[in-house]
C-alpha cells in the first residue's frame, strides 16, 4: 500500500466515526405485504385467566378444546400482539407490544402454518400486529413440509398449527449494531414464554423446535434467510398427521405480493451475518446431530444451601396470566424496598420447570446456570448466590452487599443497584457448542430468552417489577467464580418493586470510578 492510496485512511475514518442513533434510517417496526389476500382476526376472545405463575410453570399441558381461528388471535395476541398505544412529546405514537423487546425495536415477525381450523382454511400466514389480521402466504396443508425440514418431528406434523419466529436483523443491529444479534434471539425468547404460558393457558400442548434445514423454512415462508431468517418452530396442540400435505422436496413456487421490512440506508454488520451463517443447518443429517440434550452436570458448590418452599404451597397471590401480559412494562427504576423470599422462590421456581424442546432433555432441564446478587431480600442474608432448580434452592458463594457490583455488572445501570435481586442467567458455551455445534449458540441465546420473559411475567403477577439488561461479560463470570469460571453470561433480568416515579436515574458505581482513576496512573502494567 503506498501514500497516495488513500482509501486505506478515509476507510479507516469513516468505520471509526462515532454516531448515537441515526433515525434517517431507521427500520419499519411492520412487516407489510401488498397484492396477497387478508383475514381479519376476531377481536372477542376471552382474557386467559389462568394464574400467571402456573401458566409459565406448567410443563406437561393439553386436554383442552380444538384450536380454532378464535384461540389462534387470542395466543397470537398475547404473545405478539399491540396491547396499548402511548402519545409522548418526542417518541410521538408508541406501540406496546405482548412481550417485552430490547429497546422497542420488536425485530421479531410471526408466520403460522395450520392445517384446517375452524374458521380458517388450512395454509401459511403471516400475523400483523398492527392491523391484527393475517396475510395468506399459501394456500394449502404444509405441516408435513415443516415437519420434514424440521427432522420430520411428530410433534410439527402432528399439530394442528406451529408458530414459526423468524428474525429482522437489522431492526435490532440499527441500535445495537453487532451485538444486537444476541438480543434478537433474547426478543425470540420472550415472545416464546408468552406464547408458551398462553397455550398452557388454554389446556393446549407445545414443542419448541430448534434444530431444522432453514432453507427449506426460509423458502416456505417466503423470505431470504438474510435480512429475514427463521428462528423456531413452536408447534401447538395436539392431533393427527395430516392426509393430504405438501411434502419436503416438493418444488414451492414463490409467495406472491410484496413486502417491505427494512429502509435504505441498512449496515451491513459482517459479524452477525457470518455467525448466523455458521449457525445454518442444510441437510436432514444435521438436523438430527442438533438435537437431544446436554447431560446434566450437578456441581454443588461447599457452600451454604438455602432450601426454597414449593411456591404452591404458599400464600402468594398471582394474576392473571392475561391481565399480567396486558399490564406489563419494563421497570424503569427500582425502590430499594425488600422482597419476601417466598416470592423469589415462586419467579426462579416456574421460571425453570422447563420448556418441551428439542435440545432438552425433560422437566428442570436448562442450558442456562442461574446466579443472583440478593440486595434486599428478606430472609435471605444479602450476598451472592447459585440457584439449584433440582434441589430448589440457593447456594451462597459470597455473603455481602454487592449493590455497587450488581450496578457495574449491569453495564453502569441504576437498575441492578436498586433492584431487590438480579438473576444473571449463564451458561458453559463450551459444553453447549461441543454437543450440538454453532447451532447451540441459538438455543442457548433463545432459551435464556425464555427463562428471562418467564421471570418477567412471574414478577409483574406478583406486583412487582422487571427488566432485562445487558451487562460486562467476563466481569460478570470473574465475580462469580471459581463456580461460574467457564461460564458465559446470556441474560440479567434485575427484580424488585418498581418506583413510584418509574423513570431511569443517572447512575455510577464506584468500581467504574475506581477503574477511571487508575487508567490515568503512570505505573506499569
Amino acid at each position: 500500500m503506498q501514500n497516495r492510496d488513500t482509501d486505506a485512511a478515509l476507510g479507516y475514518h469513516e468505520s471509526t466515526k462515532l454516531a448515537y442513533i441515526n433515525l434517517s434510517n431507521k427500520p419499519p417496526l411492520y412487516k407489510s405485504y401488498t397484492g396477497l389476500p387478508t383475514i381479519a382476526l376476531p377481536t372477542e376472545f376471552p382474557s386467559p385467566e389462568m394464574p400467571a405463575l402456573e401458566a409459565i410453570g406448567a410443563y406437561e399441558t393439553g386436554g383442552g378444546p380444538p384450536p380454532s381461528l378464535q384461540s389462534l388471535a387470542q395466543l397470537l395476541y398475547y404473545c405478539a400482539g399491540v396491547t396499548r398505544t402511548g402519545h409522548f412529546r418526542l417518541a410521538g405514537e408508541v406501540h406496546f407490544r405482548a412481550a417485552a423487546s430490547a429497546g422497542g425495536l420488536y425485530p421479531v415477525e410471526t408466520y403460522v402454518v395450520c392445517g384446517d381450523l375452524e374458521g380458517l382454511q388450512a395454509g401459511v400466514y403471516h400475523f400483523g400486529p398492527d392491523t391484527f389480521q393475517l396475510t395468506e402466504l399459501r394456500r394449502g396443508d404444509y405441516r408435513a413440509w415443516l415437519a420434514a425440514a424440521a427432522g420430520r418431528e411428530p410433534g410439527i406434523a402432528e399439530a394442528p398449527f406451529t408458530v414459526v419466529l423468524t428474525t429482522v436483523f437489522w431492526r435490532s443491529s440499527w441500535k445495537y449494531r453487532t451485538r444486537g444479534y444476541r438480543y434478537c434471539f433474547w426478543d425470540n425468547g420472550t415472545v416464546a414464554a408468552n406464547l408458551l404460558g398462553t397455550a398452557s393457558a388454554a389446556g393446549q400442548s407445545t414443542r419448541l423446535v430448534n434444530a431444522f434445514v432453514d432453507g427449506q423454512v426460509d423458502e416456505l415462508l417466503g423470505i431470504d434467510g438474510q435480512g429475514e431468517a427463521s428462528t423456531c418452530l413452536i408447534a401447538v396442540g395436539e392431533g393427527a398427521a395430516p392426509h393430504n400435505s405438501s411434502e419436503s422436496g416438493a418444488p414451492l413456487g414463490k409467495v406472491g405480493g410484496a413486502s417491505t421490512i427494512t429502509a435504505p440506508g441498512e449496515i451491513d454488520y459482517p459479524e452477525i451475518r457470518e455467525t448466523h451463517q455458521a449457525t445454518l443447518l442444510a441437510t436432514s443429517s444435521e438436523v438430527e446431530d442438533s438435537k437431544g440434550s446436554l447431560a446434566h452436570r450437578a456441581e454443588p458448590p461447599d457452600a451454604p444451601f438455602f432450601s426454597l418452599d414449593d411456591p404452591s404451597s404458599l400464600p402468594l397471590q398471582s394474576t392473571a396470566l392475561g391481565a399480567t401480559i396486558r399490564e406489563r412494562g419494563s421497570t424503569r427504576r427500582f425502590e430499594h424496598t425488600p422482597i419476601r423470599l417466598e416470592q423469589l422462590a415462586a419467579m426462579l421456581e416456574n421460571a425453570t420447570k422447563g420448556i418441551q424442546s428439542d435440545f432438552l432433555g425433560g422437566a428442570r432441564e436448562s442450558l442456562q446456570d442461574l446466579y443472583l446478587i440478593a440486595n434486599a431480600v428478606d430472609g435471605l442474608p444479602s450476598g451472592s448466590y447459585c440457584y439449584s432448580p433440582h434441589r430448589n434452592g440457593l447456594f451462597q458463594l459470597k455473603e455481602g452487599d454487592f449493590r455497587q457490583e450488581a450496578g457495574h455488572l449491569g453495564f453502569e445501570q441504576a437498575l441492578p443497584h436498586d433492584a431487590s435481586a438480579v438473576v444473571f442467567l449463564m451458561a458453559d458455551l463450551g459444553r453447549i457448542l461441543e454437543r450440538f455445534g454453532n447451532r447451540g449458540y441459538r438455543a442457548a441465546q433463545l432459551e435464556a430468552g425464555i427463562v428471562g420473559g418467564k421471570l418477567y411475567l412471574g414478577a409483574h403477577s406478583l406486583g412487582l417489577g422487571a427488566t432485562g439488561l445487558t451487562f460486562y461479560d467476563d466481569e460478570v463470570t470473574e465475580f462469580f467464580s471459581p463456580h461460574a469460571a467457564g461460564k458465559s453470561a446470556m441474560f440479567v433480568v434485575p427484580l424488585g418493586v418498581t418506583a413510584s416515579v418509574n423513570r431511569v436515574r443517572p447512575f455510577r458505581s464506584r468500581i467504574a470510578m475506581s477503574l477511571d482513576a487508575q487508567s490515568r496512573g503512570a505505573r506499569k502494567g
